[in-house]
């Protein structure tokens, strides 16, 4: 057995998938492009970044006057770098231009971003990759005049420009194996509601993670921010892949800051990880809080807590349109479908949209979807379980 065997058999625990014939070791990466050559980076998307020369920067890329992609750019990573950064690690291998290469190729935060979101693209289902941003392509040069403000640097990964709107919002449904989580012993406090709505966000939350584990990418950097825009409440997308591990064949040096070990054990640590962070949440209620900020206190608990049984004989339809395909069409998970229902609620009765996700489970689903049909343009598909 030689060594990229033993790595593949460590990895996938003597289980690898079939796709794993597929990967190629010397990958090259979608390049960006536009249709406006005069694109050009404007200002900081993302403010909440100390802007340093040696760190990653996150500008709105403005394409035809519209800032319709981010452009995350990336300092470049020296053999220099790679070098010490194989001594940091204790590496005992002879420092020849192949190991030092190799490490460049490994440690360097744009190849990880980069081939993190390429194996997204090449093995995850298409219903499962609104999981991600859309990935867009890379750029390695990278003019001077290409920039407005912060520091030029020659290398970009372009992604959709993901905002803390619905525009940007994605529907799980619900009709998928879950994990099962009790939140009564967190915080006695908490309304069956409350319970419900964190016990979706934590489905949810797995169901990413899981999804990219199961294609062999660990996140490397499993944070809260990192599902959820900064100052937002709702979650949009699993981002930030500068941490990341994707599976190749060839044996690495570290496997997310550590050594190289089984996905079991990494998959293991990622998921604990975010129960602890919504466990954190719901034992500060901040679902709670949100909600109150939009009314009052004696509203929210009135919702929270009000007798249903007779609002739940008078259901209205809500129509409610999404800017993106859901994972699979189905009824939608509170959590994912929640903001919409915030949005469309009336100014009259704020209580609304908390009693209607009290109610979610007494509600068909119907998607419609228009057809890609030459022949009848105006076509429309439904789905659902109607």
């Amino acid at each position: 057995m030689n060594k990229e065997d033993s790595w593949v058999d460590l990895f996938f625990s003597s289980i690898p998938p079939e796709f794993v014939n597929d990967i190629k070791g010397d990958q090259h990466f979608q390049p960006f492009r536009s249709d406006d050559e005069n694109w050009r980076l404007g200002g900081l998307a993302d403010k909440t970044r100390w802007v340093d020369e040696n760190k990653i920067q996150v500008f709105w890329l403005v394409r035809n006057g519209r800032k319709k992609y981010i452009g995350k750019i990336f300092p470049d990573y020296t053999e220099k770098q790679a070098v010490e950064q194989l001594y940091r690690i204790s590496v005992s291998k002879p420092y020849t231009p192949q190991v030092i290469g190799d490490a460049v190729h490994e440690f360097d935060r744009f190849y990880r971003e980069a081939r993190a979101y390429s194996h997204i693209d090449q093995f995850c289902p298409r219903g499962e990759r609104v999981y991600f941003p859309k990935f867009h392509g890379v750029v390695t040069e990278m003019p001077r005049s290409r920039f407005s403000s912060g520091y030029a640097k020659r290398r970009a990964i372009v992604l959709e420009a993901i905002r803390p709107k619905l525009c940007s919002r994605r529907i799980l449904a619900a009709d998928v194996p879950s994990f099962l989580e009790d939140f009564s012993g967190i915080n006695p406090a908490l309304s069956t509601f409350e319970r419900e709505w964190y016990s979706s966000l934590l489905n949810d939350r797995l169901r990413r993670l899981e999804a990219l584990h199961r294609i062999g990418v660990t996140h490397g950097d499993v944070k809260d921010c990192h599902f959820r825009l900064p100052c937002d409440m709702y979650d949009t997308v699993l981002y930030d892949f500068s941490e990341s591990y994707t599976f190749s064949p060839k044996w690495p040096f570290r496997v997310n800051s550590g050594r190289p070990r089984p996905l079991r054990s990494i998959s293991e640590g990622e998921r604990k990880r975010v129960r602890i962070q919504v466990e954190e949440r719901a034992n500060s209620r901040d679902f709670r809080s949100h909600l109150i900020n939009l009314s009052s206190q004696n509203i929210v608990d009135g919702a929270l807590y009000q007798s249903l049984d007779e609002e739940k004989e008078l259901l209205e339809l809500v129509l409610l349109k999404v800017y993106n395909r859901p994972d699979y069409f189905s009824m939608p998970t509170l959590n994912s479908v929640f903001p919409f229902l915030e949005k469309v609620c009336p100014k009259s009765d704020p209580g609304w949209c908390i009693r209607r996700g009290r109610l979610l489970r007494y509600y068909e689903s119907v998607w419609a979807v228009p057809c890609d049909n030459v022949d009848r343009p105006a076509s429309i598909l439904f789905n659902g379980d109607m």
